[in-house]
């Protein structure tokens, strides 16, 4: 009896039983909008009811990487540059910028007039401060390896902020579109609270932050937007935002449904009824830059790299997708999001991974973990080996993925337990190396997304390879968008050969909004302009 092949096939089977009734994979309606309605003249006023499944640790950018957080924080911050549809910077606190011939050094000039909402001065010393923050290695911001090379921020006078950089960085512009300016008299006033006392420049600032409740902002009544992707070039139309922090995935469809809340991610399973219900739209963006993938940490056996390809081929990445994500989703076999420039489905197939069972027992052998006593499970060094697969909470797709991989891992005969737990407390136990192997999401446009995950010590401090990390010191100070390219794909295929993450797959994002919900979108970076809506309910 093969004990791990029938539990597969019973979670697999209990996933399908689980599925909207009457609901077939091939069946889903797909979203069509690429933004919701915004017919007729704006509307001012009204509050922009949210949800966030999970409570942001802080709101301050040279503290945390939480993708939560970082969603709140785009409403917070303005930022030196913004990313057009071309791919290409864009002035916004920043009026204009000139880079040295050896690529070295970007002097940007300050737009005068700008204001803090603390009615402080948005000048270069504020641009310096934010910076030189990023690169004290007290502060170990996490976003440090977003800017890489850069060695120091000068502020000769109040319009003039001198970047130098050791050796040219090709991905700082894109990469400077997640570090908001703050207001230093707001981080000296506030100190170690100042993440949860937040003050940057942009449309909306913050008003109140209830713990496990909501977080409230209010619009700056005197914000001047200087972005041309907007069709808003003054203040936010709507009075107020309120994130509502809701954990259950239900009680969030419920209260938008009830109208409790303007706007929801569409869990998978709602999106098909949503987009047939009258009064919704459903707004979809499916070339995201989101990837989901499983990493490992430094310790055996997850630094043997045979163990590693055993867990790529054991990953049956179709029924990922097609069971938790619904068909929401792209098969992603990079290690890239399918958004990224870098992504290459003819290179990521050659050098990727398919489901194979087989190949993955074989690679398990390699490794050195056989069935000793014939009970269907691998032992390490005499003993049953058993691991762990961690996943954070908030995402019921998330649960139901690695379900689907611990009976991947089961029938190749590695004993699999799972976890969820918080992204904050995760967050620690991958630096320490305690979680063994994980499922995880990054969302990042940039081709450095290879180099913040990856090169040493990695985001996870868990990361040390010389090879790579030469690589992506290539890719990452090549300019020339052709040879930046080539770089990258140099890296990846490096990634790939040595399987330093199991890619799955890139899910799609999906937002619906009751009709009275106008001019909801996304700009280039996949973030949304919440400035340009506005509420046509009474």
């Amino acid at each position: 009896m093969n004990v791990p092949r029938i539990v597969r096939a019973l979670v697999i089977l209990a996933l399908l039983l689980t599925m909207s009734a009457g609901l077939t994979l091939g069946s889903l309606t797909q979203p069509v909008a690429a933004r919701s309605q915004g017919e007729g003249e704006p509307v001012q006023g009204g509050v922009l009811h949210l949800s966030l499944g999970e409570e942001p640790d802080q709101l301050d950018p040279a503290r945390t990487i939480s993708l939560t957080a970082s969603d709140v924080m785009q409403v917070v911050y303005d930022r030196l540059v913004y990313i057009d549809d071309e791919g290409l910077p864009q002035p916004w606190i920043a009026e204009s910028w000139e880079i040295s011939d050896d690529g070295k050094v970007i002097t940007f000039k300050i737009r005068e007039g700008m204001k803090f909402h603390d009615g402080t001065d948005v000048d270069a010393n504020a641009v310096k401060f934010t910076y030189d923050r990023i690169l004290d290695p007290e502060m170990a911001a996490p976003y440090k390896s977003f800017v890489e090379t850069l060695e120091s921020v000068e502020a000769p006078d109040a319009t003039t902020a001198v970047f130098t950089f050791s050796e040219p960085y090709a991905p700082f512009f894109t990469n400077s579109t997640i570090i908001g300016i703050v207001s230093p008299a707001a981080v000296e006033q506030f100190g170690d609270d100042f993440g949860h006392n937040p003050v940057g420049s942009g449309p909306f600032m913050f008003k109140e932050w209830q713990p496990g409740t909501r977080i409230v902002f209010e619009r700056f009544p005197d914000y001047v937007n200087y972005r041309e992707d907007d069709t808003n070039n003054g203040p936010a139309y709507v009075d107020s935002l309120e994130y509502n922090i809701i954990g259950e995935a239900a009680t969030r469809t419920a209260a938008f449904e009830s109208q409790e809340l303007d706007l929801i991610d569409v869990e998978f399973e709602d999106v098909e009824r949503f987009s047939q219900t009258p009064g919704l739209t459903i707004v979809s963006l499916e070339n995201s830059n989101n990837i989901n993938f499983v990493e490992f940490s430094d310790r055996p056996p997850f630094d043997n790299v045979a163990f590693r390809k055993a867990i790529n081929y054991a990953i049956d990445r179709d029924a990922i997708v097609e069971l938790t994500y619904l068909g929401n989703a792209t098969v992603n076999p990079c290690p890239v999001p399918v958004g990224n420039a870098a992504f290459d489905a003819d290179l990521c197939a050659e050098h990727g991974y398919t489901f194979d069972p087989d190949r993955a027992r074989e690679m398990l052998a390699e490794a050195g973990l056989t069935d000793g006593d014939g009970n269907g499970f691998v032992e390490m060094d005499g003993e049953e080996l058993a691991v762990t697969l961690w996943t954070y909470t908030g995402f019921p797709e998330r649960e139901k993925a690695v379900e689907i991989m611990q009976a991947d891992f089961n029938e190749i005969g590695l004993r699999t337990d799972i976890q969820s737990v918080d992204f904050g407390a995760l967050q620690p136990m991958l630096e320490s190396g305690e979680t063994g192997m994980d499922y995880m999401r990054w969302t990042l446009v940039d081709q450095s997304i290879l180099s913040a995950m990856f090169k040493s010590p990695g985001w996870t401090q868990q990361t040390s390879d010389p090879e790579l990390d030469a690589l992506l010191d290539v890719a990452d100070t090549t300019v020339d968008p052709a040879a930046r390219l080539e770089a990258s794909h140099a890296a990846m295929v490096y990634i790939l050969d040595n399987a330093i993450i199991a890619p799955i797959a890139s899910d799609w994002i999906n937002v619906a909004a009751h009709d009275y919900v106008q001019n909801y979108h996304w700009d280039a970076l996949n973030t949304p302009r919440l400035n340009d809506v506005w509420l046509t309910r009474e």
